[in-house]
Parts: structure tokens; sequence; C-alpha cells
């Protein structure tokens, strides 16, 4: 019976996994596509990783707010990838870990660098709400294990809703 459930859980995943056939269809031709990627949506404040397009776990985050700071700093819908690593010498905002967010220009067919990030948080409260300065926080746990599992370049892709 254990390995029924098993079998049923891979296969709602796989399920679950092409209703976002459309969001992995909005990268460029021109990118290959990394192993693990991240699905970051907006609306519902989750980020939702896959391993090989098959949905592995989702994570509550915070993205950028339209209202908290001067100027509307909320997330846009992009591809990304991830990353400069941080893990010491953090201001407190940041949490235990940062991994800088570099955007792609299809413009140019480049990433770039940019001040937004994967990172933790000391508003754990605000989490599930669009507070941040543009940035994606998690809380710290959730934050130290991608920091440690997730290679570098991995993608990210953004989208006000699936």
């Amino acid at each position: 019976m254990k390995l029924f459930g098993i079998s049923l859980c891979i296969f709602l995943l796989s399920f679950v996994s092409h209703g976002f056939e459309h969001v992995f269809n909005q990268i460029p031709s021109e990118l290959t596509p990394t192993d693990y990627m991240f699905v970051v949506e907006i609306d519902t404040q989750t980020n939702y990783l896959f391993y090989k397009k098959t949905l592995i776990d989702s994570f509550k985050v915070s993205t950028g707010s339209k209202t908290r700071y001067k100027g509307n700093r909320e997330m846009k819908e992009a591809v990304w990838r991830l990353g400069q690593r941080m893990a010491r010498d953090l201001a407190p905002i940041y949490g235990a870990r940062l991994i800088y967010l570099e955007k792609y220009r299809p413009d140019i067919q480049k990433f770039v660098k940019t001040n937004k990030a994967f990172h933790g948080t000391n508003e754990p409260f605000n989490i599930g709400q669009p507070t941040s300065m543009g940035c994606v926080y998690h809380y710290d746990e959730d934050i130290i294990d991608l920091y440690r599992f997730i290679p570098n370049h991995s993608l990210v892709v953004s989208v006000k809703k699936i």
C-alpha cells in the first residue's frame, strides 16, 4: 500500500507540473533549461521549485511591495537566474542567507546583475504578503536549505499568475 501512495504522489506531482508548461515556455529558446528551476507566482506569493520540470516543493515568500516603500517595488514578470551568494556579514533584513538574482535581457541575450535577491528575513510575519523592497524573501530555514542545495545559475521565472 505504501508503494501505491508513493506512485500516486509522483503521478500527482507530474500532473501538477503540466499546469506550469506555459510558464516554462516563457523561457527564451536561446537559454538552456536548468535541472532545478523556480517559478515565483507573484499573486499568491509562492515560490515553486522544480527538478527537471517536476514540482518538488513550494515556499511561501514575500515579493516587492507596491506601497510600503517610496516608489513601486513590485516584482516584474521576467526570467532570472541565481547568481552570487552571501552567507556572512549580512544586514539583519537579509536573514540567514542571500542569493542575488541576475535578470535576463533578451535585447542583449545576456543575464545582468541586479540588486534583487532570494534571501531570508528578520520579518517572517510578512511572508505571504508583498512587502519586500523588490526581492523574494523566504523563511530563514527555507533559504538556508536552498542556499546549500540549489546550484548557481538555476533559472527563475516570475509570473503574475499561473
